[in-house]
C-alpha cells in the first residue's frame, strides 16, 4: 500500500487498514494529494480513516514552558479506483 503522490508506504495500523480495505490497487491519496494530481474523488465515495502521530510544540500552562508533545493526525484517503481525470 502506497501513497499515489509520494510513492511512499504506509506503515504501521495504516498498512494494516489499508490492505484489508478491499481494493485491489495499492494506490492511496487523500483528497487535496488527488486534486493535486488532477484527479477528483468520484461523487459517494466513502474514504479510509487513517492517523499518524506528530510531535507538535505546546505551552506548558503551569510551567510556561514550551513542550514537544505527541499528537494524533486524523486524515482520510481514497483508493486509485475511487478517483477520475
Amino acid at each position: 500500500m502506497i501513497n499515489a503522490l509520494t510513492n511512499r508506504p504506509y506503515t504501521g495500523q495504516n498498512a494494516d487498514t489499508l490492505m484489508t480495505s478491499g481494493y485491489e490497487d495499492p494506490r492511496f491519496m487523500t483528497f487535496a494529494q488527488a486534486r493535486k494530481m488532477g484527479r477528483k474523488v468520484k461523487k459517494g465515495s466513502k474514504g479510509i480513516g487513517l492517523r499518524r502521530i506528530v510531535e507538535v510544540n505546546k505551552m506548558n500552562t503551569k510551567t510556561g514552558r514550551i513542550e514537544r508533545k505527541k499528537s494524533p493526525v486524523y486524515f482520510t484517503v481514497f483508493n486509485w479506483s475511487q478517483t477520475e481525470g
